[in-house]
C-alpha cells in the first residue's frame, strides 16, 4: 500500500515554448519568463480538489477531469487504495497563451505527487503521466510542453508510442523575445482542429529539413541556425495564422528589427523570436508590440532564455 512520504509538497515549473516552427509536437524548450506553482496536500479521503489563483485563474476549470493538474492527479489516484490530493495552483503563466500554461501545471503536479508519495518515478514516466493531463486542455496527450517543463532545457520527442524523449541542457548564447497579444480567445484544442489532415510530400520534406536545422542550431547553441529553421514551417503556422490578427505584421516587424527567426509559440497567440543577446531581444519585442498596437491590439512583451525544469521548493512532513 502506498503511504505518503510528506503531508505537503510545493513545486515550481517553468513556462515552455513548443514546436519552434516546424517541430510540431516534437520540440519544446523551457523558458524562465514565467512559472506556475503547485501545492499538493495529502488528504485521507479518496478525492481530488482543486483551488486556483493567479493570472487567468477565473477561466480555469476546477473539475479535475477538465483541469490538466487534476487529470494528472487522477492518473496517480489509480494506484491508491485510499487517500487523495488537495491541489492549489498559483498561475504565473497566462492560460491560452501558447507558453505551456496547462503543461506547467500538469508537470508541477506530477513532480509534486511523485515526491509526496516517495514513488521515485523517472522523468520519462512523469512526463508520460503529465501528458495525460494535457488531455484536459488540448484533447490530446502531447508532451512537447510538459517534457521541457519537467526536464528543463530543450527536448526532442523521438516517439509517442512508446514515449521516447531526448533531453538536452539549456542552449547558451540564445535570447528570446516574446509578444503576447491581449484579448485573443483561443483554446489549444481549437488551434489543433484547424490543422490539415493531409500534406504533400514536398511540404513534409521541407518541414523535416527545417526541424532538423532547428535541432542542429540548438545542439550547437547557434541562434542563427535556430532562427533559420523556425522560418521553415510550411504546415502548422500557415494553418494557424488566420486565427491571430496582427501575427504576420508582428513577425515581419521582428525580422526587420534583427530577429534570426520568428514564429508562433506553441499554439499561439504568443509570438516568439530568437536572437543572440538581451539588448536585441528588447528591441525585437518592442518592434513586435508596435506592430500589434498598429492593428489596434494591445500587447505585453518579455525577454527570456532557456532554463531548468520543475523543482521542489518546499516540503511539509
Amino acid at each position: 500500500m502506498i503511504q505518503p512520504a510528506y503531508k505537503k509538497v510545493i513545486v515550481q515549473a517553468p513556462a515552455s515554448t513548443s514546436n519552434l516552427g516546424p517541430g510540431f509536437d516534437i520540440l519544446g524548450l523551457a523558458l524562465d519568463v514565467m512559472f506556475d506553482i503547485v501545492e499538493v496536500t495529502w488528504v485521507d479521503e479518496k478525492s481530488i480538489s482543486i483551488e486556483v489563483e493567479g493570472v487567468g485563474s477565473d477561466i480555469i476549470p476546477r473539475n479535475p477531469q477538465k483541469n490538466s493538474a487534476g487529470r494528472t492527479a487522477l492518473e496517480f489516484n489509480k494506484w491508491l487504495n485510499k487517500g487523495g490530493f488537495k491541489i492549489k495552483i498559483t498561475k504565473g503563466i497566462p492560460p491560452g497563451s501558447g507558453l505551456g500554461s496547462s503543461g506547467a501545471s500538469a508537470a508541477a503536479t506530477a513532480v509534486a505527487i511523485n515526491h509526496l508519495l516517495g514513488l521515485g518515478l523517472d522523468l520519462r514516466k512523469l512526463t508520460e503521466i503529465a501528458a495525460q493531463g494535457e488531455m484536459a486542455s488540448a484533447g490530446a496527450p502531447h508532451a512537447d510542453n510538459v517534457a521541457p517543463s519537467i526536464y528543463g532545457g530543450w527536448v526532442l520527442i523521438g516517439s509517442y508510442n512508446p514515449l521516447e524523449i531526448l533531453a538536452f541542457p539549456p542552449p547558451k548564447g540564445m535570447e528570446f523575445a516574446l509578444a503576447i497579444p491581449k484579448g485573443m480567445k483561443k483554446t489549444t484544442e481549437k488551434a489543433r482542429s484547424v490543422l490539415p489532415k493531409n500534406v504533400t510530400l514536398s511540404m513534409h520534406i521541407s518541414n523535416l529539413g527545417a526541424a532538423s536545422i532547428v535541432v542542429a542550431g540548438l545542439l550547437q547553441s547557434d541562434p542563427k541556425l535556430v532562427g533559420k529553421g523556425m522560418l521553415g514551417d510550411q504546415i502548422i503556422e500557415p494553418a494557424r495564422t488566420p486565427l491571430y490578427p496582427g501575427f504576420m505584421g508582428a513577425k515581419e516587424a521582428g525580422l526587420s528589427a534583427g530577429a534570426f527567426g520568428v514564429t508562433l509559440s506553441g499554439a499561439g497567440p504568443t509570438v516568439i523570436a530568437v536572437t543572440d543577446n538581451r539588448k536585441k531581444a528588447i528591441e525585437i519585442a518592442k518592434a513586435m508590440k508596435e506592430a500589434f498596437v498598429a492593428e489596434g491590439i494591445e500587447c505585453d512583451t518579455y525577454t527570456s532564455h532557456a532554463t531548468t525544469g520543475a523543482k521542489v521548493i518546499r516540503t511539509v512532513e
